[in-house]
């Protein structure tokens, strides 16, 4: 029998007093105290915000429906009005309002006027060209890439170079020679390569392959049928060549994209292999085919025109048209035309032809292209007809219709029909339909969302630009074909490798890994809430995956791991038996408040099973949805402490031990596993919710480079402190943050909450070197001072990504007070200098190996490093500034009323404690709180003296203003901006006495010393230590001191103690309110009664064990991974072996005969110690278990390498003199840098008369009149600039901007980041009506949702409904407590139980008509989504029932179903199974 059952039978005998603590309550005291909870950080989101999001994601569909649509409409109805002004012989009715109602005019646009469309033409070529170009030079200098070979580039050369030639004939040759609309059907014909390509790439086997085949040679029949129709109904010689090459050409520069690896002819197949992936080579060799397709299309016009009229000169100036030449003109007016026409259609061609493919894109990325992208890309020529027939039709009525939208001598090319109900019934109307179809069929694969959410450009579309005059079968032809093809593996692999082996590899693995040491109860909880909803939700994924046999493409296993430091305590430093300290109570009593929290009932969570380890101990609980919570408890006297040292301590288990050291994996498959492995870093006080790690996980995804990932961190706390923290984390993750993702990388991802790839850190000098122990003065500030932005450094010295969500909302507790939050940003400005140092003084490798860091980017960064040096004098000076301005003082002695502050804190830094630094911290920033209030008066009175234009008021308003629309760009944070006042009180404390006190400081690291923590005695019980030891120390004790009668009558005696005493140089004292004093024999008592009731205790505790039933009954044969069970707190080591057989796992005899072995390396280790820990508060309800020999070992061989304690107090001095030299040479380098700065600018300043740069903009304008003379002086006074000061204001204006745009790029990643990710529950193609839809629509709509409506633990167990926020007349408060008291009923405590329990109470209710009733009325979901999931769940199971068994699968991957997945087998490693009686 277990201890904890022991303990429960017993409970009432041993510890009646803890029966309420315990869950009991006596019926006279059944009433509740529920306090009401206010939702905070993560949980404060409103509702009202979700639902906005919807009606966004809505008006964004519909949005982006109408862009795409309109913007292809107009690009191709512009590009077809410019070719309809090119043709020699064209001759157009002409307004003649404006000259004679009475006659009829026709124009003939003169040589010039063509030649400038003609030119504009060339031009809007040129466009996506140029794009193309700046694109692959971008890529080329900034990227790593390789050369490509010769007939790669031979290939590319020709697919580029055709189409631009096919282009040239068809806007120079063809379109002129047709009217608009046919040459508007003529576009949907250009897909007959394609074609042919599709058809010999299908796979004859596939489904429905004949029909499909059959459908193909129907597409290449019509679209083939272009080549003759038009030529054949104009009658035109030229088209009967120019229309076949043209189309041909321009198809040709498509094929690429269909190819199929599917295909059954091998060098069609092979090909698509090699063209799968888009490779930056590709960018190398259009640097050179972007050009030469300019020129190539320019040489195809210069031909095509020159074989019809001469040649075509620049004519780009106004031209005149006579109407002399008009037919019937009559009169000899000349009318003038202007090149704004032509330019205004080539500028409107231009940007909605980009806008058109940059919002297609868009619809790809968020996953909206049915009906975003798809459905606007076929619609675009049917609507462009229609307008096209509608506006030729009423032109045709009256010329003078678009008189005063468009000259009356331009028109489009016009048709011999003008009506709608004439072209439906004309001859070739029918003709264009066939050509449309074959075109949707040709790319139906753009109606499927086959592509991952926010993917690169370089996965949705084949190349990189867009055709200027074919948009829409651009990017539908362009868009890239995503097939589900099996990638081939190796047969030596497969004989070693099952396919679901492999599919379990590529699984989502995250491990949430949380640093803990002296965090408060409420932050763990918070902390603990955060991981019960992971738990949740990686449960309803789970249960939908293997209950449904869904393939969740979100789909994750979970795992959490607490490293916890500095977890006992000791009653001495020689104490070998410690107890954990009262910080790890609060985490054991916090798990089952924070469940209770989560799951809005009681939930009591089983206690967690006890390891006792190398490096302390291990709780290890099961949560509701049967994830793993570890704990592990680090003791200082075995293994080093610090959060780098948990780091270190959790990556090489979870990566070292878990992966590498795992013997069943391959190297591909250890490879597969570290690419979809992740670790969580965590606070222990973080609060966030599934969603925020959902997303940065589709980073990582998203890009397979990228290392880490961060999210949005808000600090929660109160006061003024917290206030300014919130506004300063809120501008830092705007624009710094956002402008490092976007320019380049994050350059440090916080540990409270980030996303670290496994195979990231698994990398050469990342892990290792993470490991590398401070010897050096640079060293502690760098390496132990900030470990997380170190480790990012390694990261990106690798070539890795760091990249930031802001989507990804994650709320820390920040620090409230004054010293705590200066200790803070002591220990991080340092650390932050000096990683930065180390990647711009590496900057030559780092742009070498990565990416994503540029010289542009290291200048960036450099430009911040110099401001960040030089921030307390430029604070100096504005305050100098603001001085002069507000209290009307001269320069020099508002340059002394501020220098002498700041010198007394320099010289209080230097010589006095940081106690003292921080009292006087604190009392200058009041001071100078107060005083930038007078400052802001100041500055509007200098902005009233230079005007509203100076550099420094506009610099002023365009901060302001920045700061506001960056506050309007993230709505859900608008409420930051209020705290903006408290960080410009602020700015003096933050900016320049908090940079003087971290430098002066920076050599205050923490040491290394193997002292444990001992738990604080009594100062008698310490002195009465004090004695013995002295006692022992030498052979003849000295006697006690004695002490005069006069002095014990005057109360000097050592039995008696006051509450008053008064005192006369120890002549004698006086005593009021005595008592007796406990002298230190007394507390030598006390002490021995306490370890005496101990003892009793544990006494009584093997006595009760004593009366455990014989277990020999059950006793199974050994295995491999053992539970033992503890009988006292000293259980010898047979009795632990012989308990552990009790309780074996499933095994088979094979394994069973090979575990007799006692020196097997999966049996527990000898040298394990039970400890009285085990029996520390909640913990004596809890099992023991030991770890396995091999992970034991693992942790001996770790700790022995890399983790065992450092006691570097023997070279304290030199390393405290080292770091004593660097913050000298530090506070050198920093004073002389801001005095030279301060100095310079300030005597500049001086003598601003002498030396000064003169303001153009608004000059002040002085009028004098001179009587005497008659005449009037204009004398203008330029605004005079110091140099060096105007210098740094427009480099922080560039950087402002900089940081602005940045935010717009970034602030629309995240908008596209938030659509992708939002589920619409409706479909513009199904019926709202749920009873219309089928099982299968239903359960897609959001299958986890549903499903965690159907395992909440709220409302399973009778009577836990809660009531409190009812109406008074609907409770049944007191009918429900008696209720509770009533029925004892086992209390449902698993999620997938719950599932379970309510899906038979819902499917058993049919029989009952009362219960029935009830049911539907209790119903979490529509009672159809109830029967497609038992439809569904009928359907997996037929499905079982029919698959064969294979019986090479490991055991531990049969487990498929709900009732048997577990965290262990998802890990590779056994599960931690229940214990049984």
């Amino acid at each position: 029998m277990r201890r904890r059952e022991i303990f429960e039978e017993q409970e009432s005998f041993i510890e009646p007093e803890k029966e309420e603590q315990h869950g009991g309550k006596k019926n006279w005291d059944a009433m509740r105290n529920a306090p009401r909870t206010i939702d905070t950080g993560s949980t404060a989101e409103s509702k009202f915000i979700d639902v906005g999001v919807k009606f966004l994601k809505f008006f964004t569909v519909a949005f982006t429906f109408l862009i795409v649509l309109a913007m292809a409409v107009i690009s191709k109805g512009t590009l077809l009005f410019m070719t309809s002004q090119i043709h020699p012989n064209v001759t157009r009715p002409y307004c003649n309002k404006k000259i004679e109602e009475n006659q009829e005019f026709q124009v003939k646009l003169p040589y010039e006027e063509r030649a400038t469309w003609i030119w504009f033409i060339i031009f809007a070529y040129m466009v996506p060209e140029l794009g193309t170009f700046i694109r692959s030079v971008r890529i080329v200098c900034f990227k790593s890439w390789k050369y490509p070979s010769y007939w790669e580039f031979c290939w590319l050369f020709l697919t580029e170079t055709l189409p631009a030639i096919g282009s040239g004939l068809l806007v120079f040759l063809v379109f002129p020679q047709l009217d608009v609309i046919k040459s508007a059907m003529l576009t949907n014909t250009v897909c007959f390569i394609p074609a042919f390509v599709t058809f010999f790439s299908r796979n004859p086997h596939s489904l429905n392959s004949t029909l499909r085949m059959l459908l193909d040679i129907l597409a290449i029949l019509g679209q083939a049928s272009a080549f003759i129709v038009w030529p054949l109904v104009t009658a035109d010689p030229v088209l009967y060549y120019a229309i076949p090459i043209s189309l041909l050409f321009i198809s040709f520069g498509w094929w690429e994209n269909f190819v199929s690896e599917k295909s059954p002819i091998t060098f069609i197949s092979n090909l698509a292999t090699n063209k799968k992936e888009f490779q930056n080579k590709t960018y190398f060799m259009y640097c050179f085919l972007a050009p030469w397709k300019c020129l190539m299309f320019f040489v195809t016009a210069f031909s095509t025109i020159s074989l019809r009229e001469q040649d075509v000169g620049p004519h780009l100036g106004g031209i005149n048209i006579s109407l002399d030449d008009a037919i019937a003109s009559g009169f000899g007016t000349v009318i003038e035309t202007s090149i704004w026409t032509a330019l205004t259609v080539w500028l409107l061609n231009v940007m909605c032809t980009y806008l058109c493919y940059a919002f297609g894109k868009f619809a790809c990325k968020i996953m909206i292209q049915t009906f975003s992208f798809a459905l606007p890309v076929n619609l675009v020529v049917p609507v462009l007809l229609t307008g096209l027939i509608a506006l030729c039709g009423n032109y045709r009525r009256d010329e003078c219709v678009y008189v005063d939208v468009i000259p009356e001598y331009l028109f489009f090319n016009m048709p011999s029909l003008y009506n709608l109900n004439k072209f439906i019934s004309h001859q070739y109307s029918w003709i264009w339909l066939i050509w449309l179809l074959s075109q949707a069929w040709i790319t139906l694969h753009i109606w499927s969302n086959n592509n991952e959410k926010l993917a690169s450009t370089e996965k949705l579309f084949f190349r990189p630009m867009y055709d200027a005059f074919l948009i829409d079968q651009s990017v539908a032809l362009n868009r890239r074909k995503v097939e589900d093809v099996p990638t081939p593996t190796n047969p030596e692999k497969d004989r070693e490798e099952t396919p679901l082996e492999m599919n379990k590899d590529k699984i989502t693995r995250i491990y949430a890994c949380g640093t803990m040491w002296h965090e408060t109860k409420e932050e763990m909880v918070e902390f603990l809430k955060s991981i019960l909803r992971m738990d949740e939700d990686q449960c309803a994924h789970r249960i939908v995956r293997n209950y449904l046999q869904y393939n969740l493409p979100n789909y994750y296993e979970f795992e959490t791991h607490i490293l916890f430091d500095d977890a006992y305590v000791r009653k001495s430093q020689e104490d070998q038996d410690p107890h954990v300290n009262q910080y790890v109570l609060d985490l054991i009593e916090s798990v089952n408040e924070a469940a209770e929290k989560v799951h809005k009932t009681n939930v009591r969570i089983k206690p967690p099973v006890i390891y006792p380890t190398p490096y302390g101990g291990r709780l290890v609980w099961t949560l509701p949805g049967k994830t793993k919570m570890i704990a592990h408890l680090k003791d200082k006297a075995k293994i080093r402490p610090k959060k780098r040292w948990s780091q270190v301590m959790y990556m090489y288990y979870l990566l070292g031990h878990k992966i590498m050291e795992n013997d069943q994996l391959t190297p591909d498959r250890a490879l597969t596993i570290s690419e979809n492995t992740y670790l969580l870093a965590l606070d222990g006080d973080i609060d966030f919710q599934p969603h925020a790690v959902h997303l940065l996980v589709d980073y990582m995804k998203k890009n397979k480079t990228l290392g880490a990932a961060c999210g949005r961190i808000h600090p929660i706390g109160s006061g003024a402190l917290a206030w300014y923290q919130i506004f300063e984390y809120a501008v830092g993750h705007w624009l710094q943050k956002a402008t490092e993702h976007v320019i380049g990388c994050v350059l440090c991802s916080p540990g409270c909450f980030s996303l670290f790839r496994a195979k990231a850190l698994m990398d050469d000098n990342v892990m290792a070197k993470y490991t590398t122990v401070s010897e050096e003065a640079r060293h502690y500030v760098q390496y132990d001072q900030g470990e997380d932005r170190w480790l990012c450094t390694l990261l990106l010295q690798r070539g890795y990504r760091v990249e930031y969500s802001a989507a990804s909302d994650a709320y820390t507790h920040c620090p409230e007070g004054f010293n705590e939050f200066y200790n803070q940003r002591r220990r991080w400005m340092p650390s932050t200098t000096a990683n930065i140092l180390d990647l711009l003084t590496d900057y030559e490798h780092i742009v070498k190996i990565n990416d994503n860091i540029s010289k542009p980017y290291i200048m960036y960064q450099m430009v911040l490093m110099i401001g960040t040096a030089i921030g307390p004098g430029t604070i100096f000076l504005m305050l100098v500034g603001a001085f002069v301005a507000a209290f009307k003082l001269d320069q020099w002695t508002s340059f002394i009323w501020n220098i002498v502050p700041i010198l007394i804190f320099v010289v209080v830094c230097a010589t006095c404690k940081s106690d003292t630094q921080l009292f006087f911290a604190g009392v200058i920033s009041a001071v100078y709180g107060l005083i930038m209030m007078a400052v802001l008066i100041g500055i509007f009175m200098q902005i009233n003296d230079d005007g509203w234009l100076a550099p420094s008021s506009l610099f002023f308003f365009c901060v302001g203003l920045e700061f506001i629309i960056t506050a309007i760009m993230h709505p859900q944070e608008f409420y930051c901006l209020k705290y903006g006042v408290i960080y410009y009180v602020t700015v003096p404390s933050m900016y320049m006495l908090l940079v003087i006190y971290s430098i002066f400081n920076m050599n205050n690291v923490s040491w290394g010393t193997r002292e444990v923590t001992v738990v604080a005695q009594p100062p008698s019980a310490q002195k009465g230590v004090k004695k013995d030891e002295s006692k022992t120390e030498t052979k003849s004790p000295e006697k006690p001191e004695k002490k005069h009668k006069v002095y014990s009558f005057f109360g000097n005696n050592k039995d008696n103690a006051g509450s008053f005493e008064f005192s006369f140089a120890g002549l004698f004292k006086i005593f009021c309110c005595t008592h007796q004093k406990d002298g230190e024999e007394n507390q030598m008592l006390k002490n021995i009664q306490t370890s005496l009731l101990q003892l009793q205790q544990k006494l009584d505790q093997i006595e009760r064990n004593q009366y455990t039933p014989d277990l020999s009954e059950q006793v199974r044969p050994s295995v491999r991974k053992t539970t033992t069970h503890i009988e006292g707190s000293k259980a010898s080591r047979a009795s632990s072996i012989r308990m552990s057989t009790a309780f074996p796992m499933r095994q088979s005899l094979e394994d069973v005969e090979e575990d007799h072995d006692d020196d097997s390396i999966m049996t527990p280790s000898d040298d394990v110690q039970e400890n009285s820990w085990f029996y520390d508060g909640e913990l004596i309800r809890s099992e023991v278990s030991y770890l396995d020999r091999k992970e034991e070992t693992f942790w001996y061989e770790l700790i022995e390498k890399y983790l065992h304690p450092i006691d570097d107090s023997h070279k304290k001095d030199k390393i405290a003199k080292d770091l004593k030299d660097l913050r000298d040479k530090m506070v050198i380098t920093f004073f002389m840098i801001n005095a030279l700065f301060v100095l310079v600018v300030f005597l500049l300043t001086l003598q601003k008369e002498i030396l000064h740069v003169n303001w153009p903009i608004d000059p002040k304008v002085n009028f004098t009149y001179y009587l005497d003379q008659n005449e009037i002086y204009v004398q203008k006074t330029y605004l005079e600039l110091e140099p060096i000061g105007f210098v740094f204001l427009v480099f922080f204006a560039i950087l402002m901007v900089v940081q602005f745009f940045a935010m717009l790029i970034h602030r629309f990643g995240t908008y596209s980041q938030i659509m992708a990710n939002t589920i619409l529950d409706w479909d513009p193609f199904k019926s709202a009506d749920i009873e219309n839809l089928t099982e299968e629509q239903i359960l897609e709509q959001d299958p986890v949702k549903i499903f965690k409506k159907l395992m909440k633990l709220q409302g399973i167990n009778d009577g836990d409904n809660d009531e409190s926020e009812a109406p008074v007349d609907r409770r049944n408060t007191v009918h429900t407590l008696l209720l509770n008291t009533k029925n004892k009923k086992p209390v449902i405590d698993d999620l997938e139980k719950a599932f379970s329990v309510r899906m038979d109470r819902i499917l058993n209710a049919d029989d009952d008509e009362n219960s029935k009733k009830n049911a539907e009325k209790n119903l979490p979901v529509p009672r159809k989504t109830l029967l497609a999931i038992g439809k569904r769940r009928e359907t997996v199971q037929r499905r079982k029932s029919q698959m064969p068994q294979f019986t090479n699968i490991p055991a531990h991957f049969n487990n498929l179903d709900i009732d048997d997945s577990n965290m262990g087998t998802t890990f590779n490693e056994p599960p931690i199974e229940e214990s049984q009686s």
